[in-house]
């Protein structure tokens, strides 16, 4: 019997979900046992059927329960473990952020970037026409929960012109940086019904992101071509997480044939949605833009999502999906209560930026300045580096993925370069099977470095490689 507390300031769900862990735990509730059905809970004690799901999700997240086929809810074994763990299927840590990290003389990162391009001076002009602007108005409202609309009509614009996105401004969304927004649509899922493939290697930290809100998460291999689309048939899946233009961390772009299979693959499933990550597609370093999977797709089953933060400032916090129709009354409904995530000021402002061409003209100086960048770094590791490492696969972003001859241990290599302030990123950090992970591949960015400097950063390194041996 479930007593829940009213008066109490502790959520139902979490009253519900505490009494169910203290019963599995305390062997009231004992292995395979069933839980009762959502319907009959949510009748019994009087709630609503969204308080007992989420209850569930939770039981289900931490191990306490499973659920089968989406429908019923049985206890799990929570004691009997296997005496040696299973490392390769060991929890993981996320990986820090490189904000985080302490600085060395030479980071060889790519999430940073230099500040010397940004329009500061338009930045400012247009905040302070902004701020006046809504100084003016009669009424302070906290925002629609969609963000400002004139912000969403020009980026509308902006992705049809960059990307050949096609979208209304009600199809819009804009939210504090792609987690905020990866968050949101996987609440518009069921971790109880819905299964996730990822790309395998892929982006850890937004992997850890949906396997800590409950999915089920199967790994899609990456290939040359990009992700092996063909496998999305046999993994029960229903939902994908893809960076086609640019995947993440090998460098690979999703060949046409692979991206047919993959929107075809979506569109003969009514329950199948494509999640576009089109991070970095703005730096392709003389090749042609790679068309996003959105532009493709006819039957609206793509969630296309989308920063600037590359393009302005990492600090400037403005993401953005496109939403399919099929889910923007879903969202609309769920979210009706929220607010907008980013202040208007800012939202007009950057709407300001993408009218009069701004944020173009400083598109272009900064794919130039990058351009330069990454054939600075590439010419300074075949000069410096050519007898130490190797470059491998393709241009595209921010990094580059190097083959480093002879390292047999990777945590020992990167702890020793830091040692002597340097610093180059793991590549078997993104690979899920570690097993399978490649002990001698590393990230190299110049986001962070500054161009004057990459000469000295290649030599540094070569340097501390030699004396590593």
């Amino acid at each position: 019997m479930i007593f829940l507390d009213h008066s109490s300031s502790l959520p139902l769900y979490k009253q519900i979900y505490t009494e169910i862990k203290d019963s599995i735990i305390n062997g009231d509730l004992v292995e395979d046992e069933p839980l009762p059905s959502i319907r009959a809970l949510e009748k019994e004690l009087n709630v609503s059927r969204n308080t007992v799901d989420r209850a569930y999700r939770q039981l289900v997240a931490e191990g306490y329960a499973r659920s089968s086929q989406g429908k019923r809810f049985f206890v799990e074994n929570i004691y009997d473990f296997d005496e040696e763990p299973d490392l390769d299927h060991a929890p993981r840590h996320s990986p820090i952020h490189q904000s985080c990290l302490p600085r060395v003389t030479y980071d060889f990162g790519f999430e940073s970037m230099e500040s010397d391009l940004f329009p500061w001076s338009k930045w400012r002009r247009y905040l302070k026409e902004a701020v006046e602007q809504t100084q003016q108005t009669d009424v302070l409202s906290y925002g629609n929960m969609k963000g400002n609309r004139y912000l969403r009509t020009m980026l509308c614009d902006f992705l049809f012109r960059h990307r050949g996105v096609k979208a209304e401004p009600e199809q819009v969304v804009v939210g504090a940086g792609t987690q905020y927004l990866m968050d949101i649509i996987l609440s518009l899922f069921s971790p109880l019904a819905d299964r996730v493939a990822f790309e395998e290697p892929g982006y850890l930290a937004m992997r850890s992101l949906i396997e800590s809100r409950g999915f089920l998460v199967t790994s899609i291999p990456v290939l040359d071509s990009g992700l092996c689309s063909y496998l999305l048939g046999t993994s029960n899946s229903n939902l994908v997480y893809t960076t086609p233009s640019h995947q993440f961390p090998t460098g690979t772009a999703l060949t046409i044939g692979m991206r047919n299979m993959l929107l075809t693959w979506a569109a003969r499933r009514k329950d199948a949605y494509i999640i576009e990550n089109d991070y970095d597609s703005e730096f392709r370093h003389g090749s042609l833009p790679v068309p996003s999977l959105q532009s493709l797709d006819q039957a609206q089953k793509v969630i296309y999502l989308g920063t600037l933060s590359k393009l302005l400032s990492p600090g400037i916090r403005c993401a953005f999906m496109v939403l399919p129709p099929a889910l923007l009354s879903r969202y609309e409904e769920d979210y009706r209560f929220f607010n907008a995530a980013l202040p208007e000021y800012h939202q007009i402002a950057i709407g300001r930026m993408i009218e009069d061409g701004v944020l173009d003209q400083h598109m272009r100086k900064l794919s130039t300045r990058e351009d330069r960048k990454y054939t600075l770094l590439i010419k300074s590791i075949r000069t410096y580096l050519d007898d130490r490492l190797e470059i491998v696969g393709q241009p595209a972003g921010t990094h580059v993925v190097v083959r480093i001859r002879n390292c047999r241990n990777q945590e020992a290599l990167l702890s020793e370069l830091e040692r002597r302030s340097i610093r180059i990123y793991s590549f078997k950090e993104h690979c899920h099977e570690k097993s399978r992970a490649y002990e001698n591949l590393f990230l190299m960015g110049y986001h962070a470095l500054l161009e004057d400097d990459i000469p000295d950063a290649c030599q540094a390194l070569a340097r501390a490689l030699e004396d590593i041996g």
